[in-house]
């Protein structure tokens, strides 16, 4: 008798991996609105891309750019829709090429919501599209903001799935030190942005809309009992925790196992999907961010089908790769 897990677990769904393809890179090069501190090992290479997807028994990558939106500017957001269009395109030739291994999130430019709306309807025809990535705040604006309600009509009338990362934005002073604006600063962004929506009633005014939050949610695991308490100076129809438990979170880290059983109970094993990180490596435990969260999962004490369902049958029933 075939062992199921061993089965699933060979077809594993990352729905949070990263990618810098080339011609994506070159104009960034040529036009980035800040230095860049992008290594070498994250940029496309697919053969080794491959070979690690094979190591740790990756069927299919979700691709997406991890925080497009600090590369251009407020001033220049015509050169922020050419990166989208760029990336967007290389990602769709990357799945043309490869479709059993390959899916991606596309980037669309904003805040400029009428290149933001155009592109999502262009790359929706795109081989592999499979819904949008989106910062935790675009250049320091939240996504309940009124003048972002017509692209999010659009990405609602399209039913689609925003993978939500985190975007650094300016903390207070004393938060930059030990790289703590880094390791804190960005789980609390995703908690606050995650928390807007709940309560600003986005999630009533866009219902199709399905977010993934990265990271585990950041801290809103910890916080959710906390933001409750916030629902009367809210104007949503539900308390956040009817919208929590509506959210999608990936495994990617760091995290702990613990950390991870606990969401299940919260939000439901059906609500966590898996995601690495990758190619974002080494981290200081020694374990590469795949195996990391691979680990995560494995002894997060989840039943079976659970695990099977977080290795693959939940993204791949959110995504429709089947």
């Amino acid at each position: 008798m075939v062992n199921r897990l061993t089965t699933e677990a060979t077809s594993r769904v990352d729905a949070h991996a990263h990618a810098f393809p080339p011609e994506f890179m070159k104009q960034l090069r040529r036009n980035a609105a800040r230095p860049l501190d992008i290594r070498s090992n994250w940029e496309w290479d697919e053969g080794r891309f491959l070979g690690e997807m094979d190591r740790w028994k990756v069927g299919m990558q979700v691709l997406s750019l991890p925080h497009v939106y600090e590369y251009y500017s407020k001033e220049n957001l015509r050169f922020g829709a050419e990166l989208c269009h760029c990336a967007n395109d290389e990602y769709g030739e990357i799945c043309a090429r490869r479709p059993e291994r390959f899916r991606f999130f596309a980037a669309p430019p904003l805040p400029d919501v009428e290149r933001a709306c155009a592109e999502l309807e262009r790359a929706k025809q795109l081989p592999g599209f499979s819904g949008i990535t989106l910062s935790t705040n675009i250049h320091e604006r939240t996504l309940d903001d009124a003048e972002f309600a017509t692209f999010f009509e659009q990405a609602n009338r399209a039913d689609v799935v925003i993978f939500l990362h985190p975007l650094q934005r300016p903390f207070p002073r004393e938060w930059y030190g030990f790289r703590l604006e880094h390791l804190i600063g960005l789980p609390v962004d995703t908690t606050f942005a995650l928390a807007r929506l709940a309560l600003s009633g986005f999630f009533d005014r866009y219902p199709k809309i399905k977010i993934i939050a990265a990271h585990v949610g950041g801290t809103l695991p910890f916080l959710a009992p906390r933001i409750e308490r916030a629902f009367r100076e809210g104007t949503s129809e539900h308390r956040p925790s009817h919208y929590f438990g509506k959210l999608y979170y990936d495994t990617s880290g760091p995290t702990h196992e613990a950390i991870l059983a606990a969401v299940a109970r919260m939000f439901g094993a059906q609500q966590i999907v898996f995601g690495t990180d990758y190619p974002f490596g080494l981290g200081q435990e020694g374990k590469q961010y795949v195996e990391h969260a691979v680990g995560v999962v494995q002894d997060s004490g989840l039943s079976e089908p659970e695990l099977n369902g977080i290795f693959s049958g939940n993204a791949r029933q959110l995504l429709k790769l089947d």
